[in-house]
């Protein structure tokens, strides 16, 4: 059930909510709000926002920036209803501030020249005098170096160690609390699988039967109360985590290589809900785009990362098998469902390109065989060590 903080946040059929940002605009707001010259400006896949890596000049008129980010920043223009929301962008400061404080690499909000870190700025649908424009909300955050996760091989090693950062996150975030995650739900929240029922209409008949299985399991076999509960990034995905290779490894095999985690980003889906969710979440986005690895071995790997640091409760672990189609089937539906919206958007078919053969596919399997599977796998690093 979504919460009176997303009451009236609901997309219609025919709108777009992604903003429209002219040529120039960028560069415009960077000098006027930020007092920032824009060298480089590069557009940057999101699903609803506007997001732009920017390069800036060495000169800049701003007495709240003490020194230059050296990786540059990301300016981010908030789609319409979320400009709605600039609770929740405070909150998504502070709970930045807390990871890093934790140890986990996250961004920090640059000031503008009136020593806010958010703003409400008018964009204009074109460059002509006197066009229609939209309020949104600005944000300039430092661009964390490292690529993100899907520019990466997934090998076993990137799996594990993505496995680890997962547990680093979870750790990290452990002791924060915040109202406004406390009253913030969403569809998005993998605790609300029963609200796939409304959007499954988008769907081709074969596709609709799976999603209503999963649906039923969750239902009837998840118990959110008995399950841990935390603060969540809520979206770790392949486009969240950002890595790079260790230093100092010169030549050795691709499947050798270790990886450091540069930075996780987009607090957008943060909420006060289960700790497993972020483990799911983010097992079930790296099933999808591996291509080295068997995909139903993908958790195993993922697993034995984890695992290393944090401990899951047999309940917990048992909830796994749901909990990944569960989300599977949250990105596909959503992403269908926002494209019958909005035809004109085509990043949120990001995952249906192997998505759905892949739901089809792991919901099929028998969830002892997957369990032995992973528990195998984690095994086997154990003997490792």
């Amino acid at each position: 059930m979504e919460s009176k903080d997303n009451e009236g946040m609901t997309q219609k059929v025919g709108e777009v909510i992604k903003p429209i940002v002219p040529e120039g605009t960028v560069e415009e707001l960077l000098e006027r709000v930020y007092g920032l010259k824009v060298v480089k400006v590069k557009s940057l896949n999101s699903y609803d926002d506007c997001n732009y890596a920017i390069t800036v000049d060495e000169n800049y008129d701003n007495k709240y920036i003490k020194q230059l980010w050296p990786h540059g920043y990301l300016l981010k223009i908030i789609n319409t209803m979320d400009s709605k929301r600039p609770k929740m962008h405070e909150a998504h400061n502070l709970v930045m501030d807390h990871l890093r404080n934790g140890g986990v690499p996250t961004q920090e909000s640059v000031p503008d020249k009136n020593g806010e870190v958010m703003s409400y700025q008018k964009i204009y649908k074109s460059k002509e005098q006197n066009s229609d424009y939209i309020q949104h909300i600005v944000r300039l955050l430092t661009y964390l170096p490292g690529d993100v996760l899907l520019n990466y091989p997934f090998t076993s090693n990137l799996l594990y160690e993505n496995g680890k950062f997962v547990a680093q996150i979870a750790n990290a975030f452990k002791g924060f609390q915040h109202d406004f995650f406390k009253n913030f739900d969403s569809k998005w929240n993998l605790g609300n699988i029963p609200m796939l029922k409304e959007y499954v209409f988008v769907l081709k008949p074969e596709d609709r039967k799976v999603v209503n299985e999963v649906i039923e399991a969750f239902e009837n076999e998840i118990n959110p109360a008995n399950l841990t509960k935390s603060c969540i990034h809520g979206d770790l995905n392949e486009l969240n985590i950002l890595a790079a290779p260790a230093d100092g490894q010169g030549d050795i095999p691709m499947e050798c290589k270790r990886y450091k985690f540069t930075g996780l980003i987009d607090f957008q889906d943060t909420t006060y809900s289960c700790a497993i969710y972020d483990l799911a979440i983010n097992v079930a986005y790296l099933m999808i785009f591996t291509n080295l690895i068997n995909q139903l071995d993908v958790p195993g790997h993922i697993l034995a990362g984890y695992l290393s640091l944090q401990q899951l409760t047999e309940e917990e672990f048992s909830s796994l098998k749901v909990l990944l189609a569960g989300r599977l089937c949250q990105s596909l539906v959503y992403g269908a469902h926002t494209y019958y919206l909005d035809p004109t958007n085509d990043y949120v078919l990001h995952t249906a390109k192997t998505g759905w053969t892949l739901l089809h596919k792991f919901w099929a399997e028998p969830k002892d065989k997957l369990e032995s599977r992973w528990k195998s796998i984690t095994e086997s690093y154990q003997l490792q060590k």
